[in-house]
């Protein structure tokens, strides 16, 4: 059975303007909805990707500071490698003229030196209170021992206590170590008798 409809044509049109417009009212609403879903989805992305940039910006930055010092660390190193170096080769990175002072300032005004020998030497330690090496490398290195300075002085002094003193004073300096007294002996000097001795130390590493 089939409905029929007995309103006017006029008011027929008129519902179905009314519908269409709702329709199209309905389809205008889903429309603006998707594109302001669509805006906020972007200005999400956006905010994300200004957040990327600023990081990477800042990474950027923290790269060419790292960069930046890298020549003065290589010179760092340079230095460091030279000294180790040094230390390997010669057994002292001391300065002779710090050498010269200290023993200046050590020296009592009675005691002259003739004579000043500084060498390298090969200075063994004693290892039997030492914990056992397992590498043998090192144990190899322990075997060989270590380079030092080592100084002979000879030198002249009235009596055997300023000897004595000029030693103590030897001992006594944080430069010097080891030190050690080879002999004393009397010895005409222009006219008198002084006593002749030598002493050799180890400068300290």
């Amino acid at each position: 059975m089939s409905d029929i409809d007995f309103l006017p044509e006029r008011i027929r049109l008129q519902r179905q303007r009314l519908a269409h417009l709702k329709r199209q009212g309905l389809l205008l609403l889903l429309c603006i909805a998707a594109m302001a879903g669509l805006t906020v989805i972007r200005q999400h992305r956006i905010a994300q990707a200004a957040a990327d940039v600023t990081m990477l910006n800042n990474c950027y930055r923290n790269i060419q500071d790292d960069l930046g010092r890298i020549p003065p660390l290589e010179h760092l190193m340079a230095d460091l490698m030279i000294k180790k170096r040094i230390d390997g080769e010669l057994g002292s990175r001391t300065d002779c003229t710090a050498v010269l002072a200290e023993l200046c300032r050590v020296m009592p005004a009675n005691v002259s030196l003739r004579s000043l020998e500084m060498q390298t030497a090969d200075f063994k330690t004693d290892n039997k209170s030492a914990r056992p090496v397992v590498d043998s490398s090192a144990a190899q290195r322990s075997e060989e021992g270590v380079k030092r300075v080592r100084i002979v002085l000879e030198g002249l002094a009235p009596t055997d206590v300023d000897i004595a003193n000029f030693i103590g004073q030897l001992s006594s300096s944080c430069l010097f170590e080891d030190v050690n007294m080879s002999y004393s002996k009397s010895i005409p000097f222009r006219g008198r008798v002084a006593r002749e001795f030598q002493a050799s130390c180890y400068l300290a590493k």
